[in-house]
């Protein structure tokens, strides 16, 4: 089951999408396929729980995915990994992000990780 739905989840992928959100500074629900080029240390535990961090290359542009270990499982990932996101994509200047890519919560739609067929979330 873990598989058809890892499947189907990846026929979802749009990078477009991304694209748009990042080009025109919008915040936007995307799901993305990306390389890991980057491990960053855990964000510390604040009123929102610790985050796992790591850099993700999309379309050439490094996203910082923020990942909740307090709603999700870490996910092991090492550079040069390819993974499929989906979360809330965040149009920082200089620095975007995806986060919320755990199970929902009462205050926002779920999203996940996909790595070599496991989905995280």
């Amino acid at each position: 089951m873990l598989v058809l739905a890892a499947l189907a989840a990846c026929d979802d992928v749009d990078n477009a999408a991304f694209d748009s959100a990042y080009h025109s500074m919008n915040a936007a629900e995307v799901t993305v396929r990306g390389t890991v080029s980057a491990l960053l240390p855990d964000s510390p535990a604040g009123a929102d729980g610790p985050h796992q961090r790591f850099d993700v290359a999309v379309d050439g542009v490094s996203v910082e995915i923020d990942h909740n270990l307090d709603l999700a499982q870490r996910v092991p990932v090492a550079a040069g990994d390819i993974v499929v996101i989906h979360g809330q994509f965040e149009p920082d200047p200089g620095h975007p992000v995806i986060h919320y890519t755990h199970h929902a919560t009462s205050s926002h739609d779920g999203g996940w990780i996909q790595l070599n067929g496991s989905t995280y979330e």
